[in-house]
């Protein structure tokens, strides 16, 4: 009954960007625990592909009741750890490790994270206080 009412707003796309967040935030704790493992890669989720799905998903007109969502624009493989190319130096134990960078894209990664969070709580505010005072 309230799905409807849900997919008209930005809940749909808030809780991805939180679940995005979420995922990379593994993927980049990842790295950084294997910061000293020879030969290790560092992994990243495809953030560029997710912004684009995002825009693309906000510029969509929200479909009627009974019609696939904007959930079809962010496939699996959005949320799978890829392999980019090093953009640091390549040591001789074959890692491309930099504690700078990755801790820089977690606290990047934490600051979108949260606001997305907040976002989607403000939304929930404003639906309940419109749906108490329907009631």
């Amino acid at each position: 009954m309230l799905q409807p009412l849900f997919d008209s707003t930005v809940v749909p796309l808030l809780e991805k960007v939180a679940a995005f967040g979420e995922r990379r935030q593994e993927v980049l704790a990842g790295n950084i625990a294997n910061i000293d493992t020879p030969e290790y890669r560092r992994r990243d989720l495809p953030v560029a592909e997710f912004q684009k799905a995002l825009k693309e998903a906000v510029a969509a007109p929200v479909r009627n009741a009974g019609e696939s969502t904007r959930d079809e624009r962010f496939p699996g493989e959005l949320f799978r750890a890829i392999e980019p190319e090093p953009a640091n130096i390549v040591f001789q134990d074959g890692n491309d490790r930099s504690i700078e960078h990755e801790v820089m894209e977690m606290t990047r990664n934490a600051m979108m994270q949260s606001f997305a969070v907040e976002l989607l709580a403000a939304q929930m505010r404003m639906l309940e206080a419109v749906a108490s005072e329907r009631a």
